[in-house]
């Protein structure tokens, strides 16, 4: 799939997908706030060359449930 789609169309299509994997996995709004930023952050910087929507979708579930994980375990995470 070409690279051509617009970063607000795909912060429109997926951001309410990540901030709900994210308030699932945290289990509170401020942290999944913070990583719908950062998961739109990493597209931002690594701009990937999706194949069609199914892996488009399928990389911005796995970056944010990496994400998650990354944030659980962080050292900052311990004021909860």
């Amino acid at each position: 799939m070409k690279n051509d789609t617009n970063t607000k169309e795909l912060f429109e299509r997926y951001s309410d997908m990540v901030y709900r994997i994210s308030v699932s996995y945290c289990q509170n709004i401020w942290n999944a706030q913070d990583i719908v930023q950062e998961v739109f952050v990493r597209y931002l910087r690594k701009r990937p060359n999706f194949k069609n929507e199914e892996h488009e979708k399928a990389w911005f579930i796995r970056v944010t449930i990496n994400c998650c994980k990354s944030q659980l375990t962080g050292m900052w995470n311990t004021h909860m």
